[in-house]
Protein backbone atom coordinates (compact mmCIF):
# COMPACT_ATOMS: atom_id res chain seq x y z
CA UNK A 1 0.00 0.00 0.00
CA UNK A 2 2.82 2.41 0.76
CA UNK A 3 3.98 1.61 -2.69
CA UNK A 4 0.74 2.96 -4.54
CA UNK A 5 1.18 5.90 -2.46
CA UNK A 6 4.68 6.83 -3.49
CA UNK A 7 4.04 6.12 -6.92
CA UNK A 8 0.96 8.69 -7.22
CA UNK A 9 2.58 10.88 -5.51
CA UNK A 10 5.91 10.69 -7.66
CA UNK A 11 3.12 11.04 -10.61
CA UNK A 12 1.08 13.96 -9.40
CA UNK A 13 4.79 15.98 -9.23
CA UNK A 14 6.17 15.08 -12.36
CA UNK A 15 2.20 16.28 -13.65
CA UNK A 16 2.73 19.61 -11.65
CA UNK A 17 6.18 20.03 -13.85
CA UNK A 18 4.52 19.05 -16.59
CA UNK A 19 1.90 21.65 -16.72
CA UNK A 20 4.23 24.76 -15.53
CA UNK A 21 6.22 23.93 -18.23
CA UNK A 22 3.15 23.63 -20.44
CA UNK A 23 2.35 26.99 -19.56
CA UNK A 24 5.59 28.78 -20.10
CA UNK A 25 5.94 27.42 -23.38
CA UNK A 26 2.38 28.49 -24.63
CA UNK A 27 3.02 31.89 -22.86
CA UNK A 28 6.72 32.07 -24.62
CA UNK A 29 4.69 31.56 -27.91
CA UNK A 30 2.15 33.61 -27.11
CA UNK A 31 4.46 36.63 -26.61
CA UNK A 32 6.44 35.90 -29.57
CA UNK A 33 3.30 35.85 -31.67
CA UNK A 34 2.08 39.45 -30.54
CA UNK A 35 6.05 40.71 -31.00
CA UNK A 36 5.65 39.32 -34.48
CA UNK A 37 2.29 40.76 -35.55
CA UNK A 38 3.56 43.82 -34.20
CA UNK A 39 6.44 43.99 -36.26
CA UNK A 40 4.62 43.10 -39.47
CA UNK A 41 3.77 46.01 -41.72
CA UNK A 42 0.31 45.49 -43.24
CA UNK A 43 -0.74 47.41 -46.55
CA UNK A 44 -1.58 50.76 -45.75
CA UNK A 45 -5.62 49.38 -47.04
CA UNK A 46 -5.61 47.70 -43.75
CA UNK A 47 -6.94 49.86 -41.16
CA UNK A 48 -5.94 50.07 -37.64
CA UNK A 49 -8.94 48.56 -35.92
CA UNK A 50 -8.49 45.94 -38.48
CA UNK A 51 -5.25 45.27 -36.70
CA UNK A 52 -6.51 45.20 -33.59
CA UNK A 53 -9.07 42.63 -34.77
CA UNK A 54 -6.46 40.43 -35.76
CA UNK A 55 -4.43 40.67 -32.68
CA UNK A 56 -7.19 39.81 -30.39
CA UNK A 57 -8.32 36.89 -32.49
CA UNK A 58 -5.06 35.69 -32.49
CA UNK A 59 -4.54 36.32 -28.20
CA UNK A 60 -8.36 34.43 -28.72
CA UNK A 61 -6.89 31.56 -30.42
CA UNK A 62 -3.80 31.23 -28.10
CA UNK A 63 -6.30 31.46 -25.32
CA UNK A 64 -8.81 28.83 -26.44
CA UNK A 65 -5.54 26.18 -27.26
CA UNK A 66 -4.27 26.72 -23.58
CA UNK A 67 -7.37 25.83 -21.88
CA UNK A 68 -8.07 23.09 -24.26
CA UNK A 69 -4.17 21.87 -23.99
CA UNK A 70 -4.29 22.08 -20.61
CA UNK A 71 -7.51 20.46 -19.85
CA UNK A 72 -6.63 17.48 -22.16
CA UNK A 73 -3.24 16.96 -20.52
CA UNK A 74 -4.90 17.32 -16.68
CA UNK A 75 -7.33 14.26 -17.99
CA UNK A 76 -4.72 12.22 -19.81
CA UNK A 77 -2.32 12.61 -16.27
CA UNK A 78 -5.57 12.57 -13.95
CA UNK A 79 -6.21 9.57 -16.32
CA UNK A 80 -3.18 8.10 -15.91
CA UNK A 81 -2.77 8.61 -11.85
CA UNK A 82 -5.93 6.85 -11.69
CA UNK A 83 -4.93 3.75 -14.25
CA UNK A 84 -1.48 3.21 -12.50
CA UNK A 85 -3.26 3.23 -8.91
CA UNK A 86 -6.26 0.82 -10.14
CA UNK A 87 -3.85 -1.44 -11.79
CA UNK A 88 -1.79 -1.53 -8.34
CA UNK A 89 -5.42 -1.71 -6.02
CA UNK A 90 -6.31 -4.79 -8.04
CA UNK A 91 -3.48 -6.21 -7.66
CA UNK A 92 -3.57 -5.55 -4.11
CA UNK A 93 -6.89 -6.97 -4.11
CA UNK A 94 -6.61 -9.86 -5.56
CA UNK A 95 -4.58 -10.65 -2.94
CA UNK A 96 -5.99 -9.91 -0.11
CA UNK A 97 -8.63 -12.43 1.66
CA UNK A 98 -12.14 -11.46 2.72
CA UNK A 99 -13.15 -12.80 5.95
CA UNK A 100 -15.61 -15.35 6.07
CA UNK A 101 -16.72 -14.20 9.85
CA UNK A 102 -17.72 -11.33 11.53
CA UNK A 103 -15.54 -9.36 14.04
CA UNK A 104 -17.11 -10.37 17.74
CA UNK A 105 -17.25 -7.80 20.07
CA UNK A 106 -14.81 -9.89 22.62
CA UNK A 107 -11.71 -11.63 21.30
CA UNK A 108 -11.78 -15.58 21.37
CA UNK A 109 -9.12 -16.61 23.64
CA UNK A 110 -5.82 -18.27 22.23
CA UNK A 111 -5.22 -21.97 23.09
CA UNK A 112 -1.68 -23.31 24.88
CA UNK A 113 -0.66 -25.94 22.56
CA UNK A 114 2.24 -28.56 23.25
CA UNK A 115 3.30 -28.56 20.15
CA UNK A 116 5.89 -31.35 19.98
CA UNK A 117 3.05 -33.39 21.97
CA UNK A 118 0.52 -32.52 19.20
CA UNK A 119 2.09 -32.76 16.13
CA UNK A 120 4.57 -35.74 15.97
CA UNK A 121 3.68 -37.45 13.23
CA UNK A 122 6.41 -39.59 12.29
CA UNK A 123 7.65 -39.63 8.30
CA UNK A 124 6.28 -43.20 7.80
CA UNK A 125 2.53 -42.16 8.00
CA UNK A 126 3.26 -38.99 5.58
CA UNK A 127 5.00 -41.71 3.26
CA UNK A 128 1.69 -43.60 3.74
CA UNK A 129 -0.60 -40.56 2.72
CA UNK A 130 1.38 -39.32 0.46
CA UNK A 131 1.67 -42.54 -1.73
CA UNK A 132 -2.16 -43.42 -1.56
CA UNK A 133 -3.05 -40.04 -3.48
CA UNK A 134 0.29 -38.28 -4.69
CA UNK A 135 2.00 -38.17 -8.04
CA UNK A 136 5.14 -40.45 -8.39
CA UNK A 137 8.11 -39.50 -8.32
CA UNK A 138 9.81 -37.05 -10.57
CA UNK A 139 13.85 -37.15 -11.60
CA UNK A 140 13.76 -33.29 -12.91
CA UNK A 141 11.48 -30.11 -12.95
CA UNK A 142 11.55 -30.77 -16.84
CA UNK A 143 9.19 -34.01 -15.97
CA UNK A 144 6.43 -31.88 -14.37
CA UNK A 145 4.44 -32.14 -17.43
CA UNK A 146 4.68 -35.83 -17.61
CA UNK A 147 3.38 -36.14 -14.21
CA UNK A 148 1.35 -39.00 -13.19
CA UNK A 149 -1.41 -37.30 -12.17
CA UNK A 150 -2.95 -33.54 -12.38
CA UNK A 151 -0.86 -31.04 -10.72
CA UNK A 152 -2.08 -27.52 -9.11
CA UNK A 153 0.74 -24.49 -9.55
CA UNK A 154 0.53 -23.12 -6.26
CA UNK A 155 1.19 -19.40 -6.30
CA UNK A 156 0.63 -16.57 -3.73
CA UNK A 157 -3.12 -16.50 -3.14
CA UNK A 158 -5.43 -14.61 -0.27
CA UNK A 159 -4.26 -16.15 2.52
CA UNK A 160 -0.48 -17.43 2.13
CA UNK A 161 2.21 -16.53 -0.11
CA UNK A 162 4.70 -18.61 -1.26
CA UNK A 163 8.35 -17.94 -0.33
CA UNK A 164 11.39 -18.06 -2.99
CA UNK A 165 11.55 -21.44 -3.65
CA UNK A 166 15.37 -22.82 -4.20
CA UNK A 167 14.83 -26.45 -3.50
CA UNK A 168 11.03 -27.42 -4.73
CA UNK A 169 8.67 -26.35 -6.92
CA UNK A 170 5.11 -25.19 -6.73
CA UNK A 171 2.72 -28.00 -7.79
CA UNK A 172 0.17 -29.96 -5.41
CA UNK A 173 -2.08 -32.37 -6.10
CA UNK A 174 -5.61 -30.72 -5.83
CA UNK A 175 -5.97 -32.77 -2.68
CA UNK A 176 -3.08 -30.75 -1.11
CA UNK A 177 -3.93 -27.92 -2.79
CA UNK A 178 -7.44 -27.67 -1.54
CA UNK A 179 -5.84 -28.43 2.16
CA UNK A 180 -3.03 -25.53 1.75
CA UNK A 181 -6.29 -22.91 0.78
CA UNK A 182 -8.21 -23.95 3.70
CA UNK A 183 -5.52 -23.94 6.39
CA UNK A 184 -4.73 -20.34 5.17
CA UNK A 185 -8.55 -19.44 4.99
CA UNK A 186 -8.84 -20.92 8.94
CA UNK A 187 -6.29 -19.07 9.84
CA UNK A 188 -7.34 -15.22 8.59
CA UNK A 189 -10.56 -16.15 10.05
CA UNK A 190 -9.27 -17.42 13.46
CA UNK A 191 -6.98 -13.71 13.40
CA UNK A 192 -10.91 -12.04 13.20
CA UNK A 193 -12.00 -13.77 15.70
CA UNK A 194 -9.40 -12.74 17.86
CA UNK A 195 -9.04 -9.47 17.03
CA UNK A 196 -5.41 -10.03 15.64
CA UNK A 197 -4.68 -8.27 12.49
CA UNK A 198 -4.27 -9.51 9.27
CA UNK A 199 -1.43 -11.56 8.10
CA UNK A 200 -0.48 -14.67 5.63
CA UNK A 201 0.85 -17.77 6.15
CA UNK A 202 4.50 -18.38 4.47
CA UNK A 203 5.10 -21.33 2.55
CA UNK A 204 8.26 -22.49 2.33
CA UNK A 205 9.06 -25.82 0.20
CA UNK A 206 6.33 -27.87 -1.76
CA UNK A 207 7.45 -30.48 -4.59
CA UNK A 208 10.82 -31.67 -4.81
CA UNK A 209 12.14 -33.92 -7.41
CA UNK A 210 15.02 -36.07 -7.64
CA UNK A 211 17.39 -34.01 -8.39
CA UNK A 212 16.08 -31.09 -5.40
CA UNK A 213 16.11 -33.92 -3.19
CA UNK A 214 20.28 -34.52 -4.19
CA UNK A 215 21.04 -31.13 -4.51
CA UNK A 216 19.19 -30.14 -0.99
CA UNK A 217 21.48 -33.20 0.54
CA UNK A 218 24.31 -31.70 0.09
CA UNK A 219 23.91 -28.69 2.06
CA UNK A 220 21.13 -30.31 4.77
CA UNK A 221 22.15 -33.44 6.56
CA UNK A 222 18.72 -33.73 7.76
CA UNK A 223 17.08 -33.69 4.23
CA UNK A 224 15.50 -37.10 3.61
CA UNK A 225 15.76 -38.83 0.61
CA UNK A 226 12.36 -41.21 1.11
CA UNK A 227 10.65 -37.55 1.72
CA UNK A 228 6.80 -36.69 1.50
CA UNK A 229 8.04 -33.70 -0.84
CA UNK A 230 8.36 -35.99 -4.00
CA UNK A 231 4.63 -36.74 -4.30
CA UNK A 232 3.29 -33.37 -4.53
CA UNK A 233 1.14 -34.04 -1.25
CA UNK A 234 3.06 -32.20 0.98
CA UNK A 235 4.03 -28.69 1.86
CA UNK A 236 5.70 -26.93 4.80
CA UNK A 237 4.40 -23.44 6.70
CA UNK A 238 7.19 -21.39 8.30
CA UNK A 239 5.70 -20.40 11.93
CA UNK A 240 8.93 -18.26 12.43
CA UNK A 241 7.73 -15.74 9.39
CA UNK A 242 4.19 -14.15 8.68
CA UNK A 243 3.60 -11.89 6.11
CA UNK A 244 1.96 -9.08 7.55
CA UNK A 245 -0.21 -7.81 4.90
CA UNK A 246 -0.48 -4.00 5.50
CA UNK A 247 3.38 -3.35 5.98
CA UNK A 248 2.42 -2.94 10.14
CA UNK A 249 4.91 -4.07 12.94
CA UNK A 250 4.38 -7.81 12.78
CA UNK A 251 2.14 -9.53 15.52
CA UNK A 252 3.93 -11.61 18.49
CA UNK A 253 5.08 -14.37 16.59
CA UNK A 254 4.28 -16.75 19.36
CA UNK A 255 1.08 -15.83 19.39
CA UNK A 256 0.67 -16.18 15.13
CA UNK A 257 2.51 -19.70 15.86
CA UNK A 258 -0.40 -20.57 18.53
CA UNK A 259 -3.17 -19.55 16.08
CA UNK A 260 -1.71 -21.75 13.47
CA UNK A 261 -1.18 -24.50 16.01
CA UNK A 262 -5.27 -24.38 16.87
CA UNK A 263 -5.66 -24.73 12.67
CA UNK A 264 -3.90 -27.44 12.16
CA UNK A 265 -4.62 -29.19 15.23
CA UNK A 266 -8.58 -28.89 14.24
CA UNK A 267 -8.27 -30.24 10.64
CA UNK A 268 -5.73 -32.84 11.70
CA UNK A 269 -8.82 -34.24 14.19
CA UNK A 270 -10.90 -34.16 11.37
CA UNK A 271 -8.50 -36.51 9.17
CA UNK A 272 -7.33 -34.36 6.63
CA UNK A 273 -3.53 -34.32 7.22
CA UNK A 274 -0.51 -35.37 9.14
CA UNK A 275 1.48 -32.57 10.70
CA UNK A 276 4.74 -32.53 12.37
CA UNK A 277 6.58 -29.92 13.72
CA UNK A 278 9.94 -29.13 12.82
CA UNK A 279 12.35 -27.46 15.36
CA UNK A 280 15.17 -27.30 13.11
CA UNK A 281 13.96 -26.27 9.96
CA UNK A 282 11.10 -24.04 12.13
CA UNK A 283 8.40 -25.39 9.84
CA UNK A 284 5.32 -27.30 10.36
CA UNK A 285 5.75 -30.33 7.63
CA UNK A 286 2.12 -30.76 6.67
CA UNK A 287 0.71 -33.90 4.39
CA UNK A 288 -2.61 -34.03 3.05
CA UNK A 289 -4.69 -37.25 3.71
CA UNK A 290 -7.87 -36.28 1.83
CA UNK A 291 -9.79 -33.98 0.12
CA UNK A 292 -10.83 -31.62 2.62
CA UNK A 293 -14.21 -31.18 3.50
Amino acid sequence: MNDIKEKRHEVYNDLKTDLKLFGVAFYRLGRNIYRLVRCIELPSFVGTKIVGYVKWVLILILIFVLVIGSVLLLRNCSDGVDRVGDEEDIEVEKFLYVPRVEKPEVAHKISNINYRKLFNDMNDAHLDAAKKIGIKRLESREDIDNASRNLIETNDYDAYVVDELTHSIPFLVPEAAKLLKRIGENFQDSLVMKHLPPHKLIVTSILRTQSDVKRLGKGNLNSSKNSAHCFATTFDITYKRFYSVYGETMENQAKLKLVLGEVLRDLKKEGCCYVKHEVKQACFHITARKSPN
